[in-house]
């Protein structure tokens, strides 16, 4: 199961949570890469966001560069139990390999900002839309705060599509932009989003229950949300949290302020693009 004290592609550091750790980028194979340069190399780099607490007895910090933006953190290089000699070629290596997560992170941020352009575009009435009952400008900020009112560490939007057989991924917070890319699902084999459509709210919270809905993402406890407008179904709303909780009452409140929420944060977008 995913742990969601640090960030869910960042969880094998052993960091502290750090401040606003839903912010952490999200680099899916770093664990892995850093594993190998300790393995093979005898190099234990480590990822720090930025703001995050540096630790005393680093060796050397390699920021992580993004043309035209806010670096995303550094690459901290730790004394290491097996210690080979420092050499030009180790830090040109460090030096690459914090380019590429620089230019991934630009990469990551520019789907980001290009994720409401793959909403579709049904008739849209406007009129009893307004700005003052939002609070944040995209889906993704939506979904951030949504989550966190419901302490809950990730969250994706799913956009059924016009012929209602597929859901594609079009916002996530917590989870890897990556998502944004992968290919629709099938909505017959998504039997919790079926409910959904028709107007469920569906809370898994055991292991048996898990194993009949099959939520997008392994999660001790996941949430579908039907995002449902006076005219038509949007879409669905998954929210994920590390903790395995039965709902409350006031839990349920939340769900419905929740997807009222961002079902007008969604035609709001939509109805402007027009």
């Amino acid at each position: 199961m995913n742990q969601c004290i640090y960030d869910t592609n960042l969880r094998s550091f052993p960091f502290p949570k750090p401040l606003d750790y839903e912010d952490v980028p999200v680099f899916g194979t770093l664990p892995e890469l850093l594993r190998s340069l300790r393995q093979y190399l005898g190099l234990d780099v480590r990822f720090i966001r930025t703001g995050g607490t540096l630790p005393l007895e680093m060796i050397q910090g390699i920021t992580v560069p993004v043309e035209g933006g806010k670096s995303p953190g550094q690459l901290v290089v730790m004394p290491s139990k097996t210690p080979l000699p420092a050499t030009a070629d180790s830090n040109d290596l460090l030096k690459n390999i914090a380019a590429l997560l620089g230019e991934t992170y630009r990469w990551q941020q520019s789907v980001r900002s290009q994720e409401e352009q793959i909403l579709p575009l049904p008739s849209v009435d406007g009129t009893h839309l307004t700005k003052p009952f939002l609070t944040e400008s995209s889906l993704y900020d939506v979904l951030k705060q949504s989550a966190r009112l419901l302490d809950c560490c990730a969250a994706a939007l799913y956009r059924l599509n016009p012929g209602t057989k597929t859901l594609k991924t079009c916002s996530v917070w917590g989870l890897p932009e990556e998502r944004l890319l992968d290919e629709p699902r099938l909505l017959h084999d998504s039997l919790a989003d079926v409910e959904a459509v028709l107007g469920q709210t569906i809370v898994l919270n055991e292991d048996y229950l898990f194993e009949v809905w099959q939520p997008p993402e392994n999660f001790p406890m996941a949430i579908c949300v039907p995002i449902i407008s006076p005219s038509a179904v949007l879409g669905t709303l998954w929210l994920y949290s590390d903790v395995r909780k039965d709902p409350t009452d006031n839990d349920f409140e939340l769900l419905e302020y929740i997807a009222g929420r961002i079902t007008v944060q969604w035609q709001l977008i939509l109805y402007e693009r027009r």
